[in-house]
C-alpha cells in the first residue's frame, strides 16, 4: 500500500503558483505541478494529465478566455464561432458529440445544437473556478463512459478556498478591465463556516464585454453580458461523513450567426448533491456518491426581433464509486469499483424553420459499471487493470436504438527510483451515437438545399489506444531549493466504427447521412517540462499530432462518391508554448513570458477552416502588495499577430493589455 501512495504523491508537486488563500505571507506560497500520473480523488490512473489552479490562471493566463487557457495544455484544442462564448474541446484529434466529457463539479456537461459551428460545447464562469483539470486518452473506470478523446474536469472554488485559516468567514472581491473589447468584471464571492462541521459559499460574477479587434484591425462580434451565481454548502454530522450540496446559474446573452445574425440567450442550471465517506478506521471505504442535474437552453431571435427558437437539454446522472486499499499475500492492491448512468432528454422548438429536425428532440440513456485494480508489486513496479461495462439506449417517437460493450484496460509502471517512472498502457472505449447522429431528419434551412437521413442503425465507435511515456522529478538541479519535473508520452488511438457525415445516394441529389466511416488513426507525441524554484520559474510544452483516415471500401455502393484513404479532419497542427519568470521582494512580485509557436495546418482550408502558422507573445506579472490585496497585469499578443487559430471562423483578439485587481476580507 505504501508504494501506491508514494506514486500517488510523487505526481503531486511543482509548476504553478497556487497562492493559498490561508497564507500569511507570500514564503507560504504553495507550488503545484501541472503534470499528473494519476489522481487520488477520482481514483483513475489512465493517460496522461495536467491540472492546472485558479492561481496559475490567474498569475499566467490572465485576461485570456477559459478556450485560450486550454489551448496551452499539449494534445488539446478549443472550437469557438459566431460571438458564442460556448467551449468545445478537442483532445488529441478527437471533438464532438460527447468524444470529449466535460464535467463541472462532476456534472456532465452535454449541450449540443446542429449548425455550422461544434456540434457540442459548454458554458461556464471562469471566475469561480478553483481547478482545471485535462485527461487525455479513453479510460475505463471514473469519468470513462464514452470519452474517447478524454475528460475535461472543471472544479469551482469553495469556503476553503475563500476562508482564511483561524477565522470562520471571509470574502473576495476581484474586479478586471480590458483594453480590447472593454468592459467590466466583476467577482463578488463570501463564505463563512458556523463551527468545524458546515460551511457556506455564496458568490457572483457581473461581466460585461464589448466587440474586440483583432490584430489585422477586423471588429470581431464577441460581446457579452453575462451573470452568474454560485451557492455551495457541505455538512460534516459525524468523523467521516460529508453531505455536500451546489446550485449555480449562468445567463449570458450574445449576437451570434454568419448570413442571419440571432440575439441568442444560454442559460445553465445545475444542481448537485454529493456524499462521502472516509471512515479513519478503514482501508477499504472511500466512498463517493454524486447525482445531478444539468439545464441548459439557448433561446434565439432575429436582431432585434421576436422569439424565432429554442435547443434544451437536460441532463440528469448519478456516479458512485470506492477505493478500497487491501493485501493479499503481501501484495497491495488499490481497488475502484462503481458505476454510472445518464439520461439526456433534448427538446427544440422552431417557429419557422427546421431545427427541431436538425437537432431531433428525444432521449438518450447512458449507463456503466467497472472495476479496477492497481497492484503494487514492489516500490518500483506496478500494474492495473480495469474492465468497464457501457450500455445505451436512444429513443423518439421514431426510432430507437441500444447498444453495449465491454472495454478493457492495462497499465504497467516501473519506477527505478522516486525521480523517474515509466509507463506502457492499453485502453478501449465506446462511444455511443448521439440522437443528432442516429436521429437527424430533414431539409436544410434557407436558400442551400440539401436533406437529411436519419440512421437508426449507426454502431458505437470503439477506441483502441496505446501509450508509452516517462515522468520525472528532479530537486536541487540547479539551486538547493528548486525542482524540475518532466512528462513526455506517445500514443496511437485507433477508433474502428468512427462516425460522420457523408453524402449518400438519394434521389437526384443525395443526401447526407451519418455513417461508420470505417477506422480513424491517430498518432501523436506531447511534452511538459517544468522549472520552480525561489527565484525563478518556467516550463515548455509542446504536441505533435498527426491523423489518417482509413478506406471504408464496404461503404462505396451507397455513397454518391467513393471513399478514400485521406487525412482526418479537425486534428490540430504542431504547438510549442515556452514560459519563464523570475520572482522578486520574498516572491511577492512575479512576472514573466509566454511564447506560443503553432505550426500550419496544411489540410486545413480543405476542412473548411484557416491552417495558417503564427507566433504569439504575452507577458504577465503579478504583485502581492499585502496579504489581502494583489494585482495583476497582463500584455496579451503584445506583438498585435493577426490569426485565426485552427477550428474558428473568425480572427483571434490582437493587443490586449488586462489589468485586475483582488480584495480579500
Amino acid at each position: 500500500m505504501a508504494a501506491v501512495r508514494r506514486l500517488a504523491t510523487l505526481t503531486t508537486t511543482v509548476m504553478l503558483i497556487a497562492a493559498a488563500p490561508n497564507a500569511t505571507s507570500a514564503q507560504e506560497e504553495v507550488r503545484l505541478n501541472t503534470v499528473v500520473l494519476s489522481s487520488e480523488a477520482d481514483g483513475d490512473g489512465d493517460g496522461t494529465s495536467t491540472v492546472l489552479s485558479a492561481d496559475q490562471v490567474q498569475l499566467e493566463y490572465s485576461g485570456l478566455d477559459l478556450s485560450q487557457v486550454l489551448d496551452e495544455i499539449p494534445g488539446v484544442t478549443t472550437q469557438v464561432s459566431d460571438g458564442d462564448p460556448g467551449v468545445s474541446v478537442n483532445i488529441r484529434g478527437m471533438q464532438d458529440f460527447g468524444r470529449v466529457n466535460v464535467l463541472v463539479d462532476g456534472a456532465r456537461q452535454n449541450f449540443q445544437r446542429t449548425g455550422h459551428g461544434a456540434n457540442g460545447s459548454f458554458y461556464t464562469d471562469t471566475e469561480m473556478l478553483k481547478s482545471v483539470e485535462v485527461t487525455r486518452g479513453p479510460g475505463a473506470t471514473v469519468n470513462g463512459g464514452g470519452a474517447i478523446g478524454g475528460v475535461v474536469s472543471l472544479t469551482t472554488i469553495d469556503a476553503d478556498d475563500i476562508i482564511a485559516d483561524g477565522s470562520d468567514r471571509g470574502g473576495r472581491l476581484r474586479f478586471s478591465l480590458d483594453s480590447n473589447g472593454p468592459g467590466p468584471t466583476v467577482n463578488l464571492v463570501g463564505a463563512m463556516r458556523p463551527d468545524d462541521r458546515v460551511d457556506f459559499l455564496l458568490g457572483g460574477t457581473y461581466l460585461d464585454r464589448r466587440d474586440y479587434t483583432s490584430g489585422g484591425g477586423e471588429v470581431v462580434a464577441s460581446g457579452q453580458a453575462m451573470n452568474s451565481g454560485l451557492f455551495k454548502t457541505r455538512f460534516r454530522p459525524a468523523e467521516g461523513h460529508e453531505l455536500s450540496f451546489t446550485a449555480s446559474r449562468y445567463d449570458t446573452s450574445f449576437l451570434t450567426g454568419t448570413s442571419i445574425l440571432r440575439d441568442t440567450d444560454v442559460t445553465v442550471d445545475t444542481a448537485i448533491a454529493g456524499y462521502r465517506w472516509r471512515p479513519v478506521d478503514s482501508d477499504f471505504w472511500d466512498l463517493s456518491v454524486k447525482t445531478y442535474l444539468t439545464r441548459t437552453e439557448a433561446d434565439q431571435s432575429l436582431q432585434n426581433g421576436p422569439f424565432e427558437r429554442s435547443f434544451r437539454i437536460e441532463t440528469s446522472g448519478l456516479d458512485a464509486h470506492n477505493t478500497a486499499h487491501v493485501s493479499t499475500g503481501g501484495i497491495e492492491h488499490e481497488v475502484t469499483f462503481g458505476g454510472d448512468v445518464f439520461r439526456d432528454r433534448v427538446s427544440t422548438l422552431d417557429r419557422v424553420g427546421t431545427s427541431g429536425e436538425l437537432t431531433p428532440p428525444g432521449t438518450r440513456v447512458v449507463w456503466g459499471a467497472y472495476v479496477q485494480d492497481r497492484v503494487a508489486l514492489n516500490p518500483w513496479f506496478e500494474l492495473e487493470g480495469a474492465l468497464r461495462f457501457d450500455a445505451y439506449k436512444l429513443e423518439n417517437d421514431r426510432h430507437r436504438v441500444e447498444g453495449d460493450r465491454l472495454s478493457p484496460k492495462f497499465l504497467v509502471r516501473y519506477a527505478p527510483d522516486q525521480r523517474i517512472s515509466f509507463y506502457l498502457s492499453y485502453a478501449e472505449a465506446m462511444r455511443p451515437p448521439a440522437l443528432t447522429e442516429s436521429m437527424i431528419e430533414g431539409f436544410h434551412p434557407g436558400a442551400v438545399s440539401g436533406e437529411f437521413l436519419p440512421n437508426p442503425d449507426l454502431r458505437p465507435e470503439i477506441a483502441h489506444t496505446i501509450e508509452a511515456g516517462l515522468d520525472a522529478q528532479l530537486q536541487g538541479l540547479l539551486r538547493d531549493d528548486d525542482e524540475f519535473t518532466a512528462r513526455f508520452a506517445v500514443f496511437q488511438n485507433d477508433v474502428d466504427d468512427y462516425i460522420d457525415q457523408n453524402l449518400v445516394q438519394h434521389g437526384l441529389f443525395g443526401a447526407i447521412q451519418y455513417l461508420n466511416i470505417g477506422k480513424v488513426r491517430i498518432r501523436g507525441a506531447e511534452l511538459e517540462l517544468s522549472y520552480d524554484s525561489s527565484r525563478y520559474f518556467g516550463g515548455l510544452n509542446g504536441q505533435l499530432l498527426d491523423g489518417k483516415r482509413l478506406s471504408g471500401d464496404d461503404l462505396n455502393d451507397i455513397l454518391l462518391y467513393p471513399q478514400e484513404n485521406g487525412v482526418q479532419p479537425k486534428v490540430p497542427p504542431y504547438q510549442i508554448a515556452a514560459t519563464a519568470g523570475i520572482k522578486a521582494l520574498d516572491a511577492r512580485l512575479q512576472m514573466g513570458a509566454r511564447a506560443t509557436f503553432v505550426g500550419e495546418q496544411k489540410n486545413a482550408r480543405a476542412e473548411g477552416y484557416v491552417g495558417d502558422s503564427y507566433e504569439t507573445l504575452d507577458l504577465f506579472a503579478q504583485y502581492q502588495i499585502s496579504d489581502d490585496f494583489s494585482a495583476n497585469v497582463a500584455l496579451n499578443n503584445v506583438l498585435d499577430r493577426d490569426y485565426t487559430q485552427y477550428l474558428n471562423a473568425n480572427p483571434s483578439p490582437g493587443f490586449n493589455a488586462h489589468a485586475t485587481i483582488s480584495v480579500r476580507f
